[in-house]
């Protein structure tokens, strides 16, 4: 499975990267909006680990671009600044997962491995 992480802290994007391609995955990384957008029209994605707040634009808002452009994709969102507001109109975009920082690695790799099983039966 080919993740694309999109994150503007580079501390964290590290983190989750090098986390995420231990567990046998591949992984991209996007600081801002605009740039995830690129990678998403030049490589195929299966999944995408996408901050809600990113500097050059509401990360949510670019869901519905990342299926436009690759319709199977799946989507988790992250956020340190939840809201029962944001998080309901996130949900509305269809995302697989909404989750809030700091969250465990294993957390994310429970969600990471049921995802690819899901993907292996279709």
């Amino acid at each position: 499975m080919k993740v694309l992480i999109v994150e503007d802290d580079v501390a964290s994007s590290s983190s989750i990267s090098d986390a995420v391609a231990s567990w046998g995955y591949r992984t991209e990384s996007a600081e801002t909006g605009e740039l995830a957008l690129k990678k998403i029209e030049n490589e195929s994605f299966d999944l995408v680990l996408l901050d809600i707040f990113l500097p050059d634009c509401k990360g949510h808002e670019l869901i519905s671009q990342f299926k436009t452009k690759q319709p199977d994709i799946g989507v988790i969102t992250m956020t340190g600044y939840n809201s029962r507001d944001l998080e309901k109109e996130v949900r509305k975009q269809g995302i697989l997962f909404y989750m809030i920082k700091p969250f465990a690695d294993n957390h994310l790799r429970n969600i990471l491995d049921h995802i690819d099983k899901k993907k292996m039966n279709m």
